[in-house]
C-alpha cells in the first residue's frame, strides 16, 4: 500500500503499466526527483482503491483498446482529486481520444525524456496541466463534452468569475493570488467551490466552460 507521504504537496504516485525492471527503475527516480511515496501497478489487473490525492501515470505503451477502456470506467468512476497523466503517448493519438481520459492532467509522448516527465509533474502539482500548445487550445475550443447553460454563470460570484478569466489566460495559482492579492489557498478553496457550481474536473474544464458562458 502507499506508504506515508512526506511531500508538501500531500500527492502519491500510481505508475500503471507492465512490471518490469525498467518501470520499477523509473518508479524510483521519480519518486525521488519528487519526493513523493509511490507504487507501481500491473496495467492488466483491476485495481479499485485509488486514494485521493493522487497522480496516475498510464503507459499507453503496454494499453491496447479494452485495457484503455477499462481503464477510463475505473478513473471516470472516481470522484477524489486524482490526477491522471498519459506517459509514452503516440505521436499520431487522436486528441479528441485524450479528451475521453477522466481527470486529464497531462501527456508526455514517446519522445520525451525523464527530466521532461519530471517537469511535467513538478508543474501538475503545482495546479498547471502539461499539455502541448496545440492540444491545449483543442481542449479550450473543441472540447464537445463540457456545455452547460449559461444560467449557471449568474450563480458565480464576481471573485469566481475573475478567478475563471485568470485560467483563461493560463495562469497558475500563485499568479492569481499575486494578481488578485489573496492568498494561493484562498484561490484554491475558490476553484473548489468553482468546479462544484459549474460541475467540472479540472482547470481545462473550467476553461472550455468559461469560452462558452463568460464574456471576456
Amino acid at each position: 500500500m502507499f506508504s506515508e507521504v512526506h511531500s508538501s504537496y500531500n500527492h502519491a504516485l500510481l505508475l500503471i503499466t507492465k512490471p518490469s525492471l525498467q518501470a520499477t527503475a523509473l518508479l524510483q527516480h521519480l519518486k525521488h526527483s519528487l519526493s513523493l511515496s509511490g507504487k507501481l501497478h500491473n496495467i492488466q489487473r483491476s485495481l479499485e482503491d485509488i486514494p485521493g490525492d493522487c497522480l496516475v501515470l498510464f503507459d499507453m505503451m503496454e494499453a491496447d483498446k479494452k485495457i484503455i477502456q477499462y481503464w477510463q470506467d475505473v478513473l471516470s468512476r472516481k470522484n477524489n482529486n486524482l490526477k491522471l497523466l498519459l506517459m509514452n503517448t503516440p505521436d499520431e493519438y487522436p486528441f479528441r481520444d485524450i479528451e475521453n481520459w477522466p481527470h486529464i492532467n497531462g501527456v508526455f509522448y514517446v519522445s520525451e525524456d525523464e527530466s521532461r516527465m519530471v517537469e511535467g509533474l513538478q508543474g501538475v502539482l503545482r495546479g498547471e496541466c502539461y499539455f502541448s500548445q496545440k492540444l491545449a487550445s483543442y481542449l479550450i475550443t473543441h472540447s464537445g463534452n463540457y456545455r452547460y447553460s449559461s444560467s449557471e454563470s449568474a450563480l458565480l460570484t464576481h471573485r469566481e468569475k475573475e478567478i475563471l478569466n485568470k485560467l483563461r489566460i493560463g495562469a497558475s495559482n500563485i499568479e492569481i493570488a499575486r494578481s488578485l492579492f489573496i492568498s494561493e489557498n484562498t484561490v484554491k478553496t475558490h476553484l473548489y467551490n468553482l468546479f462544484k457550481k459549474i460541475a467540472v474536473k479540472n482547470r481545462t474544464q473550467a476553461v472550455s466552460w468559461a469560452n462558452d458562458n463568460l464574456r471576456r
